[in-house]
């Protein structure tokens, strides 16, 4: 179908059309295009809209049954996060998928529904057996919290446990016989597991592999006694040294995650012997007139705040404290205390858990789900939530990166800016999983250096091009990295913006204009070639009849017929004539309001008439000149990460005119040749570019006040030329920026044919009435754009 365009002013409005003209900048505003970024789901979209529709995404997720069944879900942001993974990938994508998150815990119950469908791998370390369901499966609970699977149908909800929050990953679990201090002072192990024990397990978990897979992230809830700050470095150093160099992965360069709970002994019962040794760990209180004391567990567990006092653990242990439904620190969890820098809160109560264990008749091996709290649980809710990042990011943050990030985006607003009880904040997915700060594209070899905004980079194609670019573009990503180093991507064409069609009423505009009524230019010694791809046009007072005269080109806008000198706009010109028919210009814009900087020179031929007249012009006109663009390429701009963009171009032209009956024929064509540079940025290189432009035009007298015209035109188009791109594509985890190079071939798929009909009535009382069509074939010189119609009517009266 065809796009069918109307131009019809009043008189007073057409008027100043002829009056006025054309004019202003036509080298186009890179910043006017808008990026987009791409999803899997809706194309590409603005940040604006990409921003509004992760909102109504994430809205979507709130409003499942399943996501309900788990409080803290909506509390860490995990449905921003989903919906943002969900945009970026495909409407399918389980959060955490290809990933396997593991575990060190009392084991899993493998055959529970939280699980069906999922690859889970368990090994039995330091003597474990495989949990019975004699006791709660402790494992179990905290593995359902990290990954549990999504619930398959709305009718088993009530009977189902909550997803996890990285649901689609796969869990790896190695069982400990772990033991449950009955003075509810700490959650210990063994005392078989000694120092070489733990090293041992841990050194199991990190070196874990099984069909391609390993661990990144391992949750610990579980704790030894004493918090970390009752214990120095010497002496974590002398009694837990290879479980320390265990958990450090000197060798390596992947480092496993460690993330633990920050125990549950906050106001726990004290006995006198610790309050001896520990004076600052046990606080004393009177209850019915006796002296007891309780635990103040102001900094976590022993081994979650191992980074405090052992450098280099920093960067991959973590602690978690626990938050209750109010968002206020639960009252049996430790605060961050001297470990706040590598401690945050998650939920850690009323949490819905997958449960393996007696039923309430005392029954073994019963399966379920139950309510739980603890810092056990609010541990999983991070691990998971790093799995989900990773997932985001394509893996290519690498995994201590991800803990920064998710240290840096929690949030500390309100009571989360006290550090002593929540670290570094609550846990916000939504937060870590979207841009912080400006993204911007490396023009370097390494994240976080030498770069350019994304909202500064562009390239304005003039219509010369086409689609040509774009089509190159299509299909293809381009990595931007925020303020702190993750990759985002987006639609590489999104920055590419085409010239837009002229509108009617920049038709009209031309259509209007005054035209000379004769072609004979020998009087002034003046080739006729600008007059059909452009029109000089001398300063006032000067001499048609030869010698040096300045004024200005008056050519016509791209998109409109015009060659190459449409480049130059309304250039200042200086023009010489010579003899034998010679002529010589020179022109520029440099300094000119509005206009690109263009400057050049035109040497010009133009053969003698047999019969000087109005009737006819000169049968042949030949031109040849040069036109350099100082920060444009044939009319294109580029900015920010795309460079800067320059051209010196050549070109030879004919132009013609002959009579043919009643008609009055003219011809003209135009072959360039433009040599172009580019430095700065992604462009590194463009070929040489070919270009072409024609028009054919035929008149004739339909009585003494009217005449028709016909033409067929082409616009300036590129025939031939490529550009060399190298674009950033993501990252590696050691921050070196990944690129590929693009030759992209620059000309365009379509070709522009403009079919135009004037029919021109003189009017006795001056000015004349003008009404035309114009049939435009492949408009932008692009094949797959709509046949386009305009119709142009206007009355022209000088007043």
């Amino acid at each position: 179908m065809a796009l069918i365009r109307l131009a019809v002013p009043l008189l007073a409005a057409a008027a100043l059309l002829s009056a006025c003209g054309g004019g202003g900048s036509r080298s186009g505003n890179p910043g006017a295009a808008s990026h987009c970024v791409p999803t899997q789901i809706f194309g590409c979209l603005s940040p604006q809209a990409f921003g509004r529709e992760a909102n109504s995404r994430a809205a979507a997720q709130r409003e499942k049954p399943a996501f309900s069944l788990q409080w803290g879900l909506e509390t860490i942001g995990a449905d921003r996060a989903w919906a943002h993974l969900e945009l970026a990938h495909d409407a399918g994508t389980a959060p955490g998928a290809g990933q396997t998150v593991g575990a060190i815990d009392s084991g899993i119950d493998t055959g529970h529904s939280a699980f069906s469908g999922k690859t889970v791998s368990e090994r039995f370390l330091s003597g474990a057996a495989d949990e019975t369901g004699a006791e709660f499966s402790h494992g179990t609970a905290v593995a359902s919290v990290m990954a549990g699977r999504w619930p398959s149908s709305a009718l088993f909800l009530r009977n189902s446990a909550a997803p996890g929050v990285a649901w689609g990953a796969d869990i790896a679990m190695f069982a400990l016989p772990f033991e449950t201090d009955r003075g509810s002072y700490y959650r210990t192990a063994p005392d078989s597991l000694d120092d070489d024990g733990f090293k041992s397990v841990f050194d199991s978990v990190t070196e874990w592999r099984e069909n391609g897979r390993t661990i990144d992230f391992v949750n610990l809830s579980f704790s030894i006694p004493g918090t970390i700050d009752v214990y120095s470095a010497q002496q974590l150093r002398t009694h837990f040294g290879s479980a320390i160099a265990a958990i450090a992965q000197a060798s390596r360069t992947r480092k496993t995650v460690f993330v633990w709970s920050a125990g549950n002994d906050h106001g726990g019962a004290c006995d006198r012997s610790l309050s001896t040794s520990y004076p600052t760990l046990c606080e004393p209180y009177v209850e019915n007139g006796e002296t007891k004391f309780r635990i103040n567990a102001k900094s976590v567990s022993f081994l979650a705040g191992l980074p405090a006092r052992i450098p280099e653990l920093r960067g991959h242990v973590l602690a978690v404290v626990a938050v209750g439904r109010d968002g206020r620190i639960a009252p049996f969890s430790n605060r961050c205390g001297i470990a706040a820098q590598w401690c945050l809160a998650a939920p850690g109560v009323e949490v819905r858990v997958a449960y393996f264990g007696p039923d309430n008749a005392g029954t073994p091996a019963a399966r379920g789900i139950a309510t739980a709290q603890g810092t056990s649980f609010a541990a999983p809710m991070v691990t998971g939530g790093l799995a989900v990042m990773k997932h985001v990011f394509r893996n290519q943050l690498s995994n201590t990166a991800l803990v920064s990030r998710m240290l840096a985006t929690a949030d500390r607003t309100g009571i989360y800016a006290n550090s002593a009880t929540y670290g570094r904040g609550l846990l916000d997915l939504g937060a870590a999983t979207r841009p912080v700060g400006t993204n911007s594209f490396a023009l370097g070899n390494s994240v976080g250096g030498r770069g350019s905004p994304v909202t500064h980079s562009r390239v304005a194609l003039s219509s010369a091009f086409g689609d040509g670019l774009t089509a190159a573009f299509a299909g293809r990503e381009i990595a931007a990295f925020d303020e702190l180093g993750a990759p985002f991507w987006y639609r590489l064409g999104s920055f590419v913006r085409t010239a837009e069609r002229p509108s009617a009423m920049t038709q009209l505009d031309a259509f209007m204009a005054r035209h000379r009524e004769s072609r004979d230019l020998r009087a002034v010694r003046r080739p006729a070639w600008p007059a059909l791809l452009g029109t000089f046009v001398p300063a006032p007072g000067s001499d048609r009849g030869g010698g040096i005269r300045l004024g200005y080109l008056d050519a016509p806008a791209p998109g409109l017929g015009g060659g190459l000198l449409s480049l130059a706009g309304h250039a200042l010109a200086l023009d010489a004539a010579g003899p034998a028919g010679l002529g010589f210009t020179v022109f520029s814009t440099e300094g000119m309001r509005g206009l690109a900087p263009v400057s050049g020179a035109l040497l010009s031929w133009q053969q003698a008439a047999d019969e000087p007249g109005p009737a006819a012009g000169p049968p042949l006109n030949l031109v040849a000149g040069w036109i350099g663009e100082r920060e444009t390429m044939l009319g294109s701009r580029s900015a920010g990460a795309f460079g800067r963009l320059s051209a010196g171009s050549v070109f030879l032209g004919f132009d013609g005119s002959m009579q043919a009956g009643a008609w009055r024929v003219d011809a003209a064509a135009e072959f360039g040749m433009a040599y172009a540079g580019a430095g700065g940025g992604m462009l590194t290189g463009v070929s040489p570019l070919a270009s072409s432009a024609f028009s054919l035009r035929a008149d004739r007298p339909l009585d003494a006040n009217s005449s028709l015209q016909l033409s067929v035109s082409q616009p300036l188009r590129i025939e031939t030329g490529r550009a060399r791109f190298s674009i950033p594509v993501g990252r590696t985890r050691d921050r070196r920026v990944l690129r590929r190079s693009l030759t992209a071939n620059l000309g365009p798929g379509g070709r522009q044919i403009d079919l135009a009909a004037r029919w021109r009535k003189r009017l006795d009382t001056g000015g004349d009435l003008r009404l035309g069509a114009i049939w435009t074939l492949d408009p932008g010189h692009d094949a797959t754009a709509a046949p386009e119609l305009t119709i142009l009517a206007g009355l022209r009266h000088s007043f």
